[in-house]
């Protein structure tokens, strides 16, 4: 009987650890290029799950972007180096999150006619608030880079992307996804509570390996704008898009980075 029971609990922790493993696994595939996504289709807790690791991956791109950087630093100044980093992130992330951005600076165009501002983000083409937003984005993160050196510029490139994601999930929390169907459906509709918990715990722990004032300011930022941007999506549009969650997320990027760099 009780080998049958210790059993039980060894298939039971065996599970539990292939589900974990298959959350990463969705949320790595959702946030960048990586070839991990199966062609299977996963189940839609799994999919909802997955929000909560959004920081995690964050954090591991910034880990990636913090190896690559001291690498070219062996023969780069950091103006190079900014540049590269910038583009190593965009590219590692597919870009997703600057179209997400370009969409939804287009949509304001729109103003106050929520149905329009929708149709807006829903073409692929960019107009001219997109582009501003895209030139102001990487213009900001560019110039930031540039100005930080030693330990500052490891500790903004290892936890300005987590705290991104960090954001993609704060902004979701308490309010409705306006599409009866898209990428940011699963995610709207997680278990709110433990999806931030877990995140939470995730951004507390990195905040700790990096801890300064400005890291600290940095992470306050992250959680405060994306609670006003949840308001304003919501007397704009009523909701969210993934758009929408996306271009929260480069915003808040943007603002970490700047402040890390003051």
């Amino acid at each position: 009987m009780n080998g049958e029971g210790q059993g039980a609990d060894a298939g039971a922790s065996s599970e539990r650890r292939a589900t974990l493993l298959e959350e990463i696994r969705l949320a790595l595939g959702f946030l960048t290029i990586l070839p991990v996504m199966d062609s299977a289709p996963s189940a839609g807790e799994t999919v909802a799950a997955s929000f909560a690791w959004f920081p995690l991956i964050g954090f591991a791109i910034g880990l990636a972007l913090c190896i690559e950087d001291w690498f070219l630093g062996i023969r780069l100044g950091l103006t190079i180096r900014s540049v590269i980093d910038v583009l190593s992130l965009t590219l590692l992330t597919g870009a997703i999150h600057l179209d997400a951005l370009a969409d939804t600076a287009d949509a304001l165009g729109a103003r106050s006619d929520p149905t329009r501002a929708l149709e807006i983000m829903h073409d692929s083409r960019i107009g001219s608030y997109g582009a501003l937003a895209l030139i102001f984005d990487l213009t900001f993160k560019f110039i930031a880079l540039a100005t930080l050196a030693g330990w500052r510029r490891y500790a903004a490139l290892f936890l300005v992307p987590g705290l991104a994601r960090w954001a993609m999930v704060s902004v979701t929390q308490g309010i409705d996804y306006v599409r009866p169907s898209g990428a940011g459906t699963a995610f709207v509709n997680s278990e709110s509570g433990s999806t931030m918990l877990k995140a939470g715990v995730t951004v507390a722990i990195a905040l700790v390996l990096v801890l300064s004032p400005r890291a600290i300011v940095a992470t306050l930022l992250a959680l405060v704008v994306p609670a006003l941007m949840r308001l304003f999506y919501a007397r704009w549009i009523g909701g969210v898009t993934g758009d929408m969650i996306g271009a929260c997320g480069e915003i808040v990027e943007v603002i970490a980075f700047v402040v890390m760099a003051s």
